[in-house]
């Protein structure tokens, strides 16, 4: 079960990255895309980096933690949420 929270916190960290790239630089109205997405990756790599790792180990601790939490969980709320 751990190398499954693993794999999904290192996805969402993937994700993270490319959307943090790619948004800002897609909401631009420049032509040239690909020397913005140079630029942003230049100027602003430890961030991005930053962000993708804390992005990662927040989500590790939140699924590890979820299989802990559900038994505390009221059962209606858990009806509610169609678990």
């Amino acid at each position: 079960m751990s190398n499954d929270h693993i794999f999904i916190a290192v996805i969402a960290a993937l994700v993270n990255l490319v959307l943090s790239i790619i948004v800002p630089c897609a909401l631009k109205n420049n032509q040239n895309f690909l020397p913005e997405v140079r630029k942003m990756l230049e100027h602003h790599r430890a961030t991005l980096i930053t962000s993708s790792v804390l992005v990662a180990v927040i989500v590790y601790i939140a699924l590890s933690v979820a299989d802990e939490v559900k038994p505390m969980v009221p059962a209606e709320v858990l009806r509610l949420a169609n678990f």
